[in-house]
């Protein structure tokens, strides 16, 4: 029977103590006051209430058939809700150059230089173990999808979805886990607190979605925290946003183009449909996707470039 000694606890102690240092440190740059900090926060809410309506207005027109993203036009929809992250992004890039005075790099990595390899693999890797898993759950279940591949509008939904979704995704990555963590950072830092902490507000910034109103409340922020947890851990464990990013973008690619449900908040043309969807068994396999892939990612003990 193997023995932990004192020598392997201080090295885990220690371990724990570096996960995600380089990458929280990075909030001791330039102004970190915390008004620097509320100033930021007012910059993305002014920049996303004035950018909202640019948005609106360029996408739908003054006078449109419907309300704007009431259904009516998905195709138009996708575009205004994927546009409106840019303009918190824009909001984000403001605050970070002018409040608090720091790179906006410093909100993707510590290093010189972003780390695109990595996001390719976090990119990879999810949309890789998505169709593991739906494969494996298409054949345990055949009759919950159907096969709902419309050409001409799945292809101009793809090219969308592959020039904005990566907008959208990233820019939650920024906002909720990069900066968010960063500001967590100046209180504590151990990563148990650390990803709880980040992961709440993540999903109750998913509170409007639809699938809320579908599936239920309670269900769908577990699935939702579940998310944000292991995407706030992968951050820190690679002490970089780079994974993350990646990971994001996949999970929501693969919504969009490949596996759609119904009630989902990404009202795309994808090739396939689930009907019927179960919240909790869905989060199961998130959480056992997410472990193999933990392992894939960190099995090495080598430090990654």
């Amino acid at each position: 029977m193997a023995v932990l000694r004192i020598g392997d606890m201080n090295e885990i102690t220690e371990q724990t103590d570096k996960m995600g240092k380089a990458f929280l440190d990075l909030a001791h740059r330039g102004e970190t006051r915390w008004i620097r900090y509320i100033l930021t926060l007012l910059i993305v809410i002014a920049t996303w209430t004035f950018g909202s309506g640019v948005v609106l207005f360029s996408v739908y027109g003054s006078e449109p058939e419907g309300l704007p993203m009431d259904g009516t036009n998905p195709f138009l929809d996708f575009i205004a809700l994927n546009l409106l992250f840019v303009t918190v992004l824009v909001g984000l890039w403001i605050g970070l150059r002018n409040a608090h005075k720091r790179s906006f790099r410093t909100l993707i990595t510590p290093r010189n230089h972003i780390r695109w390899g990595r996001i390719f693999q976090g990119f990879g890797l999810q949309m890789g173990l998505g169709i593991v898993f739906a494969a494996i759950d298409a054949l345990i279940f055949p009759d919950n999808y159907s096969y709902s591949l419309d050409p001409e509008r799945f292809y101009k939904f793809a090219i969308l979805v592959l020039l904005l979704t990566p907008f959208q995704t990233t820019t939650e990555e920024l906002l909720t886990r990069s900066y968010f963590l960063q500001m967590l950072g100046h209180f504590t830092r151990h990563p148990i607190v650390l990803v709880i902490l980040n992961a709440l507000p993540f999903a109750l910034f998913h509170l409007m979605n639809p699938e809320i109103a579908a599936y239920g409340v309670v269900p769908m922020l577990v699935s939702y925290f579940v998310v944000g947890a292991f995407l706030a851990l992968v951050t820190l464990k690679d002490n970089g946003a780079e994974l993350a990013i990646g990971i994001h973008a996949a999970n929501n690619m693969f919504a969009a183009v490949l596996v759609n449900y119904e009630g989902s908040a990404l009202s795309t043309n994808a090739i396939f449909m689930i009907h019927e969807v179960n919240v909790w068994s869905g989060t199961v396999a998130y959480i056992v996707s997410a472990a193999i892939m933990y392992w894939i990612l960190f099995r090495s003990k080598r430090p990654v470039p």
